[in-house]
């Protein structure tokens, strides 16, 4: 027997890398989310980490051209989410 607990199939040869970007992604995925819901329940354990990627998202989300909306981007493309935030953003409104 091994001190290790038993892995859930689902898990079996994932590495530490893929739960890492699986853990960044829900905290994009939460700060998406609390971006277009405001009053929305997060998770308590990934409150902090949604709270500090917030700002980044929303000018991404409202099409700001800025260092808050490229690390929003940045963010995303390292963890395999940049499509998904790209189909969030808000069109662009003819002037």
């Amino acid at each position: 027997m091994t001190d290790e607990e038993p892995r859930p199939a689902c898990r079996i040869g994932v590495t530490a890398e893929d739960l890492a970007r699986e853990a960044d992604r829900a905290v994009l995925y939460g700060a998406i989310l609390a971006a277009q819901r405001p009053g929305v329940t997060i998770k308590p354990h990934l409150l902090d980490a949604v709270a500090a990627l917030l700002p980044a998202v929303r000018a991404y989300l409202n099409g700001e051209e800025n260092d808050l909306s490229s690390y929003a981007l940045e963010y995303a493309r390292a963890c395999g989410a940049e499509a998904f935030l790209k189909s969030k953003r808000k069109p662009w409104a003819p002037c």
